[in-house]
């Protein structure tokens, strides 16, 4: 049974959801504009092995928006205080694209917290990633993402159903909640061009020489992460494990109804040590 409830810290609410204890404490950290809900699918199956938290970061889900206060350290200070004050001891961390920088910087900052790391197909060479989304097509981009956040959710169905003409309804009815509970605010570095703000104290090659803990990489054929930035981060921190998932884009299977590959991937890894 799960239960979700809110983390109030002395600056913000949090929303979050919390499974029965059935072993290690394992915390989910959802992409950039995504809820607690997104980790729907995968959620029961490792609820069966873990003692299972699922955060909505700030400005998404029910958690307080923050307009002005959502660079990626405000999400790092976040998570420090709710496994502080709400799990209470070390955890095992999957945290997929934003919440994989959240867990890298995480783990990085705070070893006393992380006893491993999942990192969902995130840029791990973030300088980079700035160079590539800052352009043009990049902005533009999250300008459409940007229109869409807060909008009413019968108005963002009609726009999914058109976009995602062959997604089945329950798809289009989650993106649309999820869209819709999204402060607009928490694209306008991105639509800026102003990633080395979002970014601000994120070094890639202190971070991912600093981290200690063990370390699975899941990347996409089809997602962020290059080859030649797998061999770079190696260089850095030789403990890194990375899977590739062929035939995989970005989102890991998670919400197209092959999640059955990233929960093996994930127990397999809890199981390895």
């Amino acid at each position: 049974m799960l239960r979700e409830v809110f983390y109030q810290s002395e600056n913000i609410k949090l929303n979050y959801v919390e499974g029965p204890d059935n072993g290690p404490a394992f915390l989910l950290l959802p992409a950039f504009d995504n809820r607690w809900q997104s980790y729907s699918s995968i959620i029961p199956s490792l609820a069966k092995e873990t003692h299972l938290y699922a955060l909505d970061t700030r400005g998404r889900g029910r958690s307080d928006h923050t307009p002005g206060k959502y660079a990626l350290k405000c999400c790092l200070e976040d998570a420090i205080g709710f496994i502080e004050e709400v799990i209470g001891e070390p955890c095992h961390v999957f945290g997929h694209s934003l919440g994989g920088w959240i867990g890298l910087w995480l783990a990085a900052s705070r070893p006393d917290l992380v006893s491993s790391l999942i990192v969902g197909d995130s840029s791990l060479d973030v300088s980079a990633f700035i160079e590539s989304e800052g352009n043009i097509e990049g902005r533009e981009f999250n300008k459409r993402l940007m229109d869409w956040a807060g909008k009413p959710v019968e108005e963002l169905e009609e726009i999914f159903t058109i976009r995602y003409p062959d997604r089945p309804i329950e798809y289009v009815e989650m993106r649309a909640m999820t869209f819709s509970h999204v402060d607009p605010v928490v694209y306008r570095d991105w639509v800026d061009g102003r990633l080395d703000l979002f970014f601000d104290g994120y070094d890639s090659e202190k971070i991912l020489g600093s981290v200690k803990c063990p370390v699975l990489v899941l990347r996409a054929e089809d997602g962020l992460i290059g080859w030649e930035e797998v061999l770079w981060a190696r260089e850095l921190n030789q403990g890194l494990f990375v899977k590739e998932l062929d035939g995989f884009d970005h989102w890991l299977g998670i919400q197209d109804g092959r999640e059955q590959v990233v929960i093996k991937e994930i127990m397999s890894f809890l199981y390895s040590f």
